[in-house]
């Protein structure tokens, strides 16, 4: 199945999940979506280039190609944020426990062969975001 930029468009429109961790993230919607696109397709051995993308975003190659750079950059300067965080102790330890549940419910969840599963999962880490938002004001993160 090849995943297009109106598919991923729509997954992110649609999945709450995505959608408010989107707005809490370094990334610009289109870098998401270009990046998702190039990304999930290439994980399924689908054929999908930067000027395909481009060539159904009606941009150019090269505007295709910074957003992916952006998108890489973003990802490299959040892991490099948070772990020079956590060496400086500025991290309470709660927050750290939500996110190795969060990961592992991830983790899980991109290893899971069946639909069922996923949403299962997906439910999950909804839950454990939701109760991290809650009691948030003295934690800044996410």
């Amino acid at each position: 199945m090849e995943y297009t930029l109106t598919y991923v468009e729509k997954w992110i429109n649609s999945d709450s999940f995505a959608k408010k961790l989107l707005s809490s993230s370094y990334f610009t919607k289109k870098q998401i979506k270009d990046y998702v696109t190039y990304i999930w397709n290439q994980d399924t051995g689908e054929k999908v280039t930067y000027q395909g993308i481009a060539n159904r975003r009606h941009i150019t190659k090269q505007g295709v190609a910074e957003n992916i750079r952006l998108a890489r950059e973003n990802i490299d300067r959040a892991i490099a944020t948070f772990l020079l965080a956590v060496y400086c102790n500025i991290i309470p330890l709660e927050t750290i426990d939500f996110l190795i549940e969060i990961l592992d419910a991830m983790r899980v969840a991109k290893e899971a062969e069946d639909e069922e599963e996923f949403r299962r999962l997906r439910k999950r880490m909804m839950k454990v975001f939701s109760q991290k938002e809650s009691p948030r004001r003295s934690v800044s993160f996410p």
